[in-house]
């Protein structure tokens, strides 16, 4: 069953300034991540290889995602008190000292610089993201929620993927492994100039007003993301804050632990920089796609009911991934196999996703939508972080325990991603489901009541 979306001021979509915000959100998460994959690759398999240790790489995303946890809660705020479209124009325009500085980084190549600008940009992101999501219910009819959603969505995860794509290339060309000299200069300079092009692109977005301007700025770091969950009450709330967790818990899978493990597949199967990253592109891309479908086949409500049929679908994949025989993957066709699974997991992830994500949207009062979104935010990056520390405790659990329990192979890392997906959907059909049918029936009674006083 679905649930018609009714109640909204916007009637007519802004469809020129929804596209600019996708270009600009396509083009933040593209820097991001082809900065992000050129340390990752440095750190896991190349230049900089055992300089934090074995699972290195978990490290470098730990620098994308603890500033969105510290910093979400009042840049939350600012698109409150403040228009969305000023907010992204002004993050937008500071990505380019930004890049200037892992520029710098990459030529000397001192990772610690390059770490520097890793932690900038998340900080930057972290202010322009309650914007990008908070300006959606403002420029798009509540009934094209779902699908606006989906399609901003699968902008980002097309984002994922070219940066991932782009980024083995650049960094064997970085690195001199690419059959010839170094090329020091290249991965910064395109860095700066989809930074300038994401500029420029944000001066297009819808122009809106402040939708509570009077509201006070209060810096700190958690207590408003404690007052944000404390003020979430009723029916309408509690839905909301399983929305929050379930999407939380769903980025553990795929944001802190999946994408991680999917660099040592180089070694795994024995392939080359390039191929590694198509393995990271076909996961975002059919992440995106997913996102994308779920979002079409919720018309013009929200499918809550996809969910299940997403975190079943991932679990088997994840399943199969982490229970490959070792002795397969020497096999030519095994390359192959590992991408099917990956884009079968990454799409179904979509259906768990969009649905999650649009009721966070339709559950926010119009006031606090910015503050609600910072929280949204700053789940998701914990359960990055989480994520990201459950991979570096299975990679090193022989040290952790001083030798009493083995490493995890990393072969079977994506073991660990199913028994999460298998806890979410446990969560969802015995305590989330009942909860969101009874706040999205609330909700489409209110957007009923609302049109006949109309």
């Amino acid at each position: 069953m679905g649930w018609v979306l009714k109640e909204n001021q916007v009637t007519k979509p802004d469809t020129s300034g929804f596209y600019f915000l996708n270009a600009t959100q396509f083009l933040g998460a593209f820097n991001d991540n082809i900065l992000k994959q050129v340390i990752t690759f440095g750190l896991a398999t190349g230049i900089w290889q055992g300089m934090l240790g074995s699972g290195g790489q978990a490290w470098a995303s730990l620098c994308l995602a603890i500033p969105f946890v510290l910093f979400s809660g009042f840049t939350g705020q600012f698109s409150d008190k403040y228009s969305k479209r000023r907010i992204s124009v002004i993050a937008k325009w500071s990505e380019i000292p930004i890049a200037l500085i892992a520029m710098l980084g990459l030529w000397l190549t001192n990772i610690w610089i390059v770490m520097l600008s890793l932690v900038l940009i998340a900080i930057q992101s972290t202010l322009f993201s309650p914007a990008k999501f908070g300006i959606l219910p403002e420029i798009v009819p509540a009934k094209e929620l779902s699908r606006a959603n989906g399609t901003i969505n699968m902008f980002t995860y097309l984002a994922i993927i070219l940066g991932c794509a782009l980024g083995g290339p650049l960094y064997a060309h970085y690195a001199g492994d690419a059959g010839g000299p170094r090329v020091l200069w290249l991965p910064g300079v395109v860095v700066l100039v989809v930074g300038i092009l994401g500029t420029l692109a944000s001066h297009k977005i819808s122009v809106v007003p402040a939708q509570n301007p009077n509201l006070k700025i209060r810096f700190n770091f958690f207590r408003d993301y404690f007052e944000t969950w404390r003020n979430l009450k009723g029916d309408r709330g509690a839905a909301l804050k399983s929305a929050l967790l379930g999407y939380s818990l769903f980025y553990i899978v795929i944001g802190g632990v999946a994408v991680l493990i999917l660099p040592d597949y180089k070694e795994i199967l024995n392939i080359s920089y390039g191929w590694t990253s198509v393995l990271l592109a076909i996961l975002g891309i059919s992440t995106g796609i997913g996102d994308y479908i779920a979002g079409r086949i919720s018309h013009q409500g929200i499918r809550p009911e996809l969910i299940s049929f997403g975190s079943v679908a991932t679990t088997i994949a994840f399943l199969m991934l982490g229970l490959i025989p070792l002795g397969f993957y020497s096999n030519p066709a095994a390359f192959y196999v590992v991408a099917v699974l990956l884009a079968a997991g990454g799409f179904t992830a979509g259906f768990v996703l969009v649905p999650l994500q649009t009721m966070v949207q339709l559950f926010s009062d119009e006031d606090v939508r910015g503050q609600v979104l910072g929280l949204w935010i700053c789940l998701s990056f914990v359960g990055v972080i989480i994520g990201n520390l459950i991979f570096l405790l299975v990679r090193n659990l022989d040290t952790v325990t001083a030798g009493w329990l083995p490493a995890m192979p990393r072969e079977r890392v994506f073991l660990v991603c199913a028994a999460l997906t298998i806890y979410l959907q446990i969560l969802h059909v015995f305590r989330w489901k009942p909860q969101f049918a009874k706040a999205l029936t609330e909700a489409e009674l209110s957007s009923s009541e609302g049109l006949e006083e109309a």
